[in-house]
């Protein structure tokens, strides 16, 4: 795995918009297919821009499914317009991961390394001493191409620990 060191920074609290759902390991790709167009589509109905790269948040610990938050980052609390699609309205909804202390891994290459970047920060936050919280993220700090090199993708990996 190409990936930094992990470490502890103290994060402030980040406000998305997201579409939220319970879904088996191999429906996860369907829902970023089917969840950023939604997302994107209520920001610009909405005139706002994101703030940053878009993430997944993982809410509690996976076991046959992943409680998945497929997100953007906003400015502030996100609503949907009142001109927004019923599907956008019914979707697309607010979300705050708190101001916290959170254990980060830069990982570089496909994405198939998360799952390995997932288990070697867990491991160095027992080390360190912390416990998760149930919640982590990954930000998608490029954007893949079609044809393009995995091994050029940059994702940051972070737990909030307490």
């Amino acid at each position: 795995m190409n990936a930094v060191a992990p470490e502890i920074v103290d994060r402030p609290e980040i406000h998305l918009a997201v579409v939220r759902a319970t879904v088996a390991f191999s429906e996860i790709p369907a829902l970023y297919d089917r969840a950023y167009p939604l997302i994107f589509g209520a920001l610009a109905a909405a005139g706002i821009a994101p703030a940053a790269a878009p993430m997944g948040v993982v809410h509690g610990t996976p076991d046959d499914g992943l409680d998945l938050s497929v997100a953007v980052p906003v400015r502030e609390p996100f609503s949907a317009p009142a001109e927004a699609s019923a599907e956008v309205s019914a979707e697309v909804s607010a979300e705050t991961i708190p101001a916290s202390r959170t254990a980060t891994l830069l990982v570089r290459g496909d994405y198939e390394q998360l799952s390995g970047a997932y288990q070697r920060i867990h491991a160095w936050i027992a080390e360190q001493g912390f416990e998760p919280t149930g919640v982590s993220w990954e930000q998608y700090l490029t954007e893949p191409k079609p044809g393009g090199d995995p091994s050029e993708n940059e994702t940051l990996v972070g737990v909030l620990v307490q």
